[in-house]
């Protein structure tokens, strides 16, 4: 059964690789055909198959035979290996299911941020309207009312963040309207004391980036989204630990 997670995981990759590079650029994702970026041809269905086509074709396009970007290959494994390790660390149901979620987002937003500089609205809307479905079907209203709530709080934290450090601070924009948004889901999954974490180690992660950003490549922007992504995984997928650290540090 893991296997087929590993399965379903290569074939999202695929997709999630054109919906972070194609979605920027204002290209379709759904009615146009996947194309060589070489030669423009459209290419077959044998051409697209995860992993295995990338092999036999040598990391060439069939027609021109062309390199292929290994990006391509790379995405594929690497989502599908994610989606084994959730296979492995949860049972199936709501766990289970989310960090399917977490683990989607992460690749989007580690492409599209990285490469456009952009974190896309479109991965975030789906990615909510899923969790709060999920939170229903197994933890019930309650739970995804409180969880909702969260989320607004995280929300607004960012908003704050943003309005004190960046245009009081700094006198100019600190953080992404897409990082913004991304905390909402971010509260919407954690709660708001493990969304504070995850802010606090995605700076701790952003932090030596950052300063490459600075010192070596002269600029004073560089992508967030990523590491929040990278730690929001990281805190999903130790929760019992970093909730257990909570509990520690807030008896004293």
């Amino acid at each position: 059964m893991n296997i087929l997670w590993f399965i379903l995981g290569t074939i999202l990759g695929s997709f999630y690789l054109v919906v972070a590079t194609r979605l920027p650029k204002g290209e379709d994702v759904v009615k146009s055909r996947s194309k060589c970026d070489s030669c423009g041809k459209v290419l077959k269905w044998y051409n697209l198959i995860p992993l295995v086509s990338f092999i036999v074709q040598g990391g060439k396009c069939s027609y021109c035979k062309k390199s292929i970007s290994i990006d391509h290959f790379f995405v594929e494994l690497f989502t599908g290996l994610l989606f084994l390790l959730a296979s492995f660390c949860f049972p199936i149901g709501y766990e289970f299911f989310v960090s399917l979620i977490v683990i989607s987002l992460m690749i989007i937003i580690f492409i599209s941020d990285f490469k456009y500089m952009v974190i896309l609205d479109s991965p975030l809307v789906v990615s909510a309207i899923l969790v709060v479905i999920l939170k229903l079907i197994y933890l019930g209203f309650h739970n995804c009312l409180f969880s909702i709530i969260s989320a607004i709080s995280m929300f607004v934290v960012m908003m704050l963040i943003e309005r004190i450090i960046g245009d009081k601070l700094f006198k100019r924009e600190s953080l992404g309207g897409g990082d913004i948004k991304f905390s909402f889901i971010i509260g919407l999954i954690l709660g708001f004391k493990l969304g504070i974490v995850t802010l606090v180690l995605s700076t701790f992660l952003a932090l030596p980036y950052a300063v490459a950003s600075v010192k070596v490549m002269k600029s004073h922007e560089f992508p967030y989204g990523p590491f929040l992504a990278g730690a929001l995984f990281i805190v999903f997928f130790h929760m019992g630990k970093f909730n257990l650290l909570l509990n520690f540090l807030f008896k004293f």
